[in-house]
């Protein structure tokens, strides 16, 4: 034990270079695992601002669907927004079963869906336009309700939303696509 005192050699330098570049090394991979983390957390953190967006706008629709009747449902417009009559009186059907689409009806008719208006998409729920929670947040164009008011009673909601942050002075866009079907209220005749 006396012997190991009594050196006072310390380290040589090609100790201190190796210790240098273990350090280095060790270094490196701690600082990329922490940005990963960091980049995975910003990845997640949008994409729950996204899902809890999404669930807003699906739980609208999904009210405002099954508060409708089925055949107040006039039309499909390019799988964009359906039109939906708010009184059946001034809209009527031929005996074919196809709807006489006049002003007294035009008048009447209320869109649930997406319109895209000079490249900005929105949505509608009757006479309600949807504004997104997060200011962050676009409705992308390509966002549309599928289904044949005439031969379905299903429809189909394809919702695609954006949301760009900015990090590092850059922007960093996330896109998800959010589907649901929805039955609004079928009359049994």
């Amino acid at each position: 034990m006396n012997k190991y005192i009594k050196n006072k050699n310390g380290l040589t330098l090609v100790e201190l270079l190796a210790t240098i570049v273990i350090l280095a090394i060790v270094s490196t991979l701690v600082f990329s695992i922490l940005m990963k983390t960091i980049e995975t957390n910003h990845n997640i953190q949008q994409e729950t601002i996204l899902r809890d967006e999404a669930d807003l706008i699906i739980s609208k629709f999904i009210k405002t669907l099954y508060s409708t009747n089925q055949n107040q449902i006039v039309r499909n417009i390019n799988n964009q927004y359906i039109e939906v009559t708010n009184d059946l009186t001034k809209c009527q059907k031929t005996e074919e079963n196809e709807w006489i689409i006049n002003t007294a009806c035009e008048k009447t008719l209320e869109p649930i869906g997406f319109k895209t208006e000079k490249n900005i998409t929105s949505i509608y729920f009757k006479s309600e336009k949807y504004s997104v929670q997060n200011s962050n947040i676009k409705i992308l164009e390509g966002s549309e309700i599928s289904g044949d008011p005439s031969n379905e009673s299903i429809y189909g909601i394809d919702l695609k939303l954006e949301i760009t942050k900015k990090r590092s002075g850059n922007n960093h866009p996330k896109k998800m696509e959010f589907k649901n079907q929805i039955q609004p209220i079928v009359n049994s005749k």
